[in-house]
């Protein structure tokens, strides 16, 4: 925000009151500001970029919220909140068992580390809903997803390998975490299901 305007919306805090574009009566307000920043304020105090006045005018209560990647845990339960919705918007009826496929999608969307943060796995959401409006007796699987977003999938191997070969992966234990599905499991590894097969036959 430029210095001017800053100094615009300090007055309006202080003097609680407006006066319209062509104006010249001033108009009683009464309101509360949340505001929300990615910049360090107090560095951007120092350097003159932002009025140290209107900083702590603003800053009554601060909280400081993680990235979406420190927070695997609301990964699932805000995909889920804003497909449901996005499903809303476009006039859909979300699945049954919407809740228990995203579920089972949770391993996928929690490897991501999200760049995009929280905006990003609205989008996300909002590209799945559009499919499934489209298809609405399809399944949201871990496959699917991996479909929509290619990203997830390529995550998963790079999180299961870590720094060790893409051979060395214990291709048994993914399949138990699908419950021996061996698509999903495919899906979540990045490879085909070709590919799975013969490495469960050569890895007894």
């Amino acid at each position: 925000m430029p210095l001017p305007l800053q100094t615009r919306l300090l007055r309006v805090l202080e003097e609680k009151e407006v006066v319209r574009v062509g104006g010249t009566r001033p108009i009683p307000i009464d309101v509360r500001i949340i505001s929300a920043t990615h910049c360090r304020l107090e560095e951007r105090v120092a350097q003159g970029e932002f009025r140290a006045d209107l900083f702590y005018r603003l800053g009554v209560l601060r909280m400081s919220i993680a990235p979406l990647r420190e927070r695997t845990g609301d990964i699932v339960p805000l995909a889920e909140w804003w497909l449901k919705n996005s499903l809303a918007e476009l006039g859909a009826r979300p699945g049954a068992n919407l809740h228990a496929e995203l579920q089972t999608c949770g391993p996928l969307l929690e490897t991501w580390h999200w760049p995009g943060n929280v905006r990003e796995l609205r989008n996300l959401m909002q590209r799945v809903a559009l499919f499934l409006a489209v298809e609405p007796l399809q399944a949201l699987t871990p496959v699917l997803l991996s479909q929509l977003a290619p990203e997830l999938s390529r995550a998963s191997v790079s999180a299961t390998t870590g720094p060790t070969p893409a051979g060395s992966v214990d291709v048994h234990a993914v399949l138990r975490r699908f419950k021996g599905n061996r698509a999903e499991a495919a899906a979540y590894l990045g490879i085909s299901r070709t590919t799975l097969w013969r490495k469960l036959k050569s890895d007894p």
